[in-house]
């Protein structure tokens, strides 16, 4: 995701006494049989490179040509590095069964990511390809390009090599032989170094047939329970399902591109009438985001030109529905926009409240108290399902959309420890948090109530 990856659901209070997580695990324990599915499973690659070499001589440095990213240049930064990484991520798209039979070399995945839990509302990771479970939207959201039911994303997330030095920098206490996994990030551990790159594609639900924009995407298989608006139905068995791939994101950390934040996030979505052989061809660039833009107000001067966001003009329609405040970049599945919320006691229909960065800028942990420290949105408070946002383009709305370096925490209270833009990671140390709560006998369920019901909230429209 490029924008906030919000993966959750109602969580389960039963048994939680009894849980204990595996760190280690490849999925979430439910496993087609061979007659439901009969190819390659994923596999779970967490074997972290220890050593950091920064790459030089990268093709999007030589699009920036040392200095700061512009929008001129992000169309040919985005699709360098669509190019980088074209060689194994092609493969990864288009052919599930050789990806999962491939050695997937320099790319990894997430520790504390694969059982369900259900103190945090954490649905684990999928057998079949190794998705997470996504938001939900209803139909009523693209009724204009024909969605006909509500549709929810399933993503897989990867890091590069350089990416994974910085998961083995703050798992670097794990031992698998002694069934241990206690991460760090009290002193920088979770700061990504430069050039690391994490990729996040996203397929959804829907078919051809439910929503033509996704004739001719490349499909994968996952397995996953059935879904209605109000989240994954608990009492129903998982079944394969086919998905369409709808976008891709590749982020990156470029501090030269992006010297006030240190992150460009970049998008692909799939284009059915673009030119190409394949689907992957077809991926094509909805935007690219390299700040938060904190000097222009959108709300009090909703023309001003945003100068840190990209836009494709040419990106299909469908994939401009959900760009966030002031037409920020957030991408088709990223909830950027809420609707009918309150502001100043009245309600609003549409409001655009949300960006990749200020949502991602937003990731953060606080030791011993786990719970959740800053919103991914600039709300005041939800009661009863309803939002009452701050106001658009006010001080403390504003806050949200500042510029930071990814070791400066969004709160201002004591001992929060910023992470980098990492919302995954901010997830998975939540599930470390409630193992550690399981383990020491705490019983402090309360904890995690906040955290549950805003994830809960914020997964759909």
């Amino acid at each position: 995701m490029v924008g906030c990856f919000l993966i959750f659901s109602v969580s389960n209070l039963l048994a939680l006494e009894s849980q204990n997580i595996d760190p280690f695990a490849v999925n979430n324990g439910e496993i087609p049989s061979k007659k439901e599915y009969s190819g390659a499973l994923f596999k779970f690659n967490f074997n972290y490179p220890v050593s950091y070499e920064e790459p030089i001589n990268t093709p999007w440095s030589k699009v920036t040509n040392g200095k700061k990213l512009t929008k001129e240049k992000a169309y040919d930064y985005i699709m360098a590095l669509k190019k980088y990484i074209e060689p194994s991520v092609k493969t990864f798209v288009l052919d599930q069964e050789k990806w999962n039979k491939s050695l997937q070399k320099d790319w990894y995945s997430m520790l504390w990511a694969g059982e369900n839990v259900d103190l945090t509302g954490w649905e684990g990771r999928e057998a079949i390809y190794g998705t997470y479970t996504g938001q939900i939207q209803p139909a009523s959201v693209y009724k204009d390009f024909g969605l006909t039911v509500p549709v929810r994303n399933y993503a897989a997330i990867y890091y590069d090599k350089v990416a994974a030095y910085t998961l083995h920098e703050v798992f670097k206490k794990c031992d698998e032989s002694e069934d241990s996994c206690i991460p760090s990030v009290n002193n920088d551990e979770a700061q990504f170094k430069e050039g690391a790159i994490i990729i996040k594609a996203a397929s959804a639900s829907a078919t051809p047939e439910q929503w033509p924009v996704l004739e001719g995407a490349a499909k994968w298989k996952i397995y996953r329970k059935p879904f209605d608006m109000n989240g994954t139905i608990k009492d129903k068995p998982p079944v394969v399902t086919d998905t369409r791939v709808t976008i891709f994101d590749i982020i990156i950390k470029d501090s030269v591109a992006a010297p006030e934040t240190g992150w460009v996030f970049t998008t692909l979505v799939y284009d059915k009438n673009a030119k190409g052989d394949n689907a992957w061809d077809k991926m094509v660039p909805l935007g690219a985001m390299w700040g938060n833009d904190p000097a222009v107000n959108s709300a009090q001067n909703p023309k001003e030109e945003l100068l840190e966001t990209y836009i494709n003009p040419k990106a299909p329609a469908y994939a401009k529905v959900t760009l966030g405040y002031g037409l920020r970049l957030s991408g088709p599945f990223d909830i950027a926009v809420k609707y009918d919320v309150k502001v100043n006691g009245k309600t609003v229909k549409k409001l655009r409240s949300s960006s990749c960065m200020s949502c991602h800028g937003t990731a953060s942990f606080l030791p011993k108290s786990y719970n959740m420290v800053t919103p991914f949105y600039p709300v005041e408070s939800i009661k009863n399902g309803i939002w009452t946002m701050y106001e658009p383009g006010s001080k403390i709305w504003n806050q949200w959309f500042q510029n930071r370096w990814g070791n400066i925490p969004q709160s201002e209270e004591k001992d929060v420890i910023a992470l980098d833009y990492s919302t995954f990671l901010e997830q998975v140390l939540m599930n470390y948090a409630a193992d550690y709560s399981h383990d020491n006998n705490l019983k402090n369920y309360s904890i995690f109530e906040k955290w549950r019901k805003f994830k809960r909230e914020s997964r759909s429209h």
